[in-house]
């Protein structure tokens, strides 16, 4: 996410194996290495040290927040570009479409069920408090670690400083906003006594159990169990605070539906092709303009229409509310938020379930 990232967790794997495929249209290393500034065996060899906008960036952060600018140096000495990370942040091919249905066989598929009831069995206590504090709904908070990162199980191999400091001074795009990430990245591991350069997570820098952003670590991490310090990777408990505090932080409507089935009208309405991500036309005007779906909500909630597509099946439609949008804040993806909301619900059915089988259980045995 690698939270408030686009093109975040869900979507890495797809990024990576897309820009591998269409390497040769998507990515020319040499000739983009030389616009960035920076010469192809440069990009490849240099220790990063030797970069003057790394060697600023050292200069600001001793002048702003006291670190050491030798000490600093002496790290970053160590540390070399990683064309991996350059290769996977590069942009996909434009012509190519996400495809709902292997999108979501993805994360809404039998083993995430699973593992997913048996995480909330485990830290059932955890997560009924973080429903009761943030508003947030268990399944929801269960469905998006389940999304990130197996709860747990898959945390990213890359090392965080290196591919905050890969992308936000070697890489094609966004750099100051990966820059600014490393600024935080720095502090967070001063403040809670981090391996600086061997602290694990994702290619773009996220890390821990729900996959945060270090500033959103720093800003919606909270210490949910209670030790004093906030330990995203080593705590399912804080992941579930944090996860919680982040939804609810950005909006989130306790008791409201994130999204309405909806079936558009024939033909479909020119205007309705293109909306913003965020709700903002009344669901009264999506029943004026022929779209039919059933909710006891008010005529005048905003919503937003959110379209799927398949290849070779007919395109999947909701109406996207409040609480779809904020599951959008923690990945800027569609097919993100449906897979967490989808996922979300199968694993709420199959808890209820075993829930309702033990019960049957002891009652049989009294």
């Amino acid at each position: 996410m690698s939270c408030l990232l686009p093109n975040s967790s869900p979507l890495r794997s797809i990024i990576l194996a897309l820009t591998i495929a269409f390497a040769g249209a998507a990515f020319n290393a040499e000739a983009k290495a030389k616009k960035n500034g920076a010469p192809k065996a440069e990009a490849r060899q240099a220790v990063m040290s030797t970069n003057p906008a790394l060697q600023a960036f050292i200069v600001g952060m001793q002048e702003k927040h006291g670190f050491e600018a030798e000490a600093l140096t002496q790290i970053f000495d160590g540390q070399r570009p990683d064309p991996r990370v350059i290769r996977i942040m590069a942009p996909a091919p434009a012509q190519l479409t996400p495809n709902w249905a292997a999108y979501r066989s993805r994360f809404v598929n039998t083993r995430r069920i699973d593992r997913g009831v048996q995480f909330w069995q485990t830290y059932a206590s955890d997560i009924a408090r973080a429903e009761q504090q943030f508003g947030v709904p268990a399944e929801i908070i269960v469905a998006i670690i389940g999304v990130e990162t197996e709860y747990g199980r898959n945390m990213g191999s890359f090392s965080v400083l290196n591919a905050l400091a890969t992308i936000g001074f070697y890489g094609e795009r966004r750099r100051e906003f990966f820059q600014a990430e490393l600024e935080q990245y720095l502090l967070l591991a001063r403040e809670n006594q981090l391996d600086l350069a061997g602290t694990r997570g994702s290619f773009a820098g996220a890390m821990g159990i729900p996959q945060f952003m270090p500033s959103s670590q720093r800003r919606w991490g909270v210490d949910f169990d209670g030790d004093g310090r906030i330990d995203l990777r080593h705590s399912p408990t804080d992941a579930i605070g944090s996860v919680g505090n982040f939804l609810k932080s950005h909006g989130w409507i306790t008791g409201q539906v994130a999204v309405v089935n909806v079936q558009p009208p024939s033909p479909f309405p020119e205007a309705f092709e293109k909306v913003d991500i965020k709700p903002g036309i009344s669901m009264n005007a999506f029943q004026e303009a022929g779209f039919s779906f059933q909710s006891n909500l008010p005529s005048n909630t905003p919503a937003t229409l959110v379209t799927l597509s398949t290849p070779n099946e007919p395109n999947r439609y909701w109406l996207g509310l409040q609480n779809y949008y904020v599951i959008t804040r923690y990945n800027r993806s569609a097919a993100y938020a449906m897979s967490v909301i989808e996922l979300g619900a199968a694993i709420r059915d199959a808890y209820s379930q075993s829930m309702s089988f033990n019960a049957n259980n002891v009652s049989s045995s009294e």
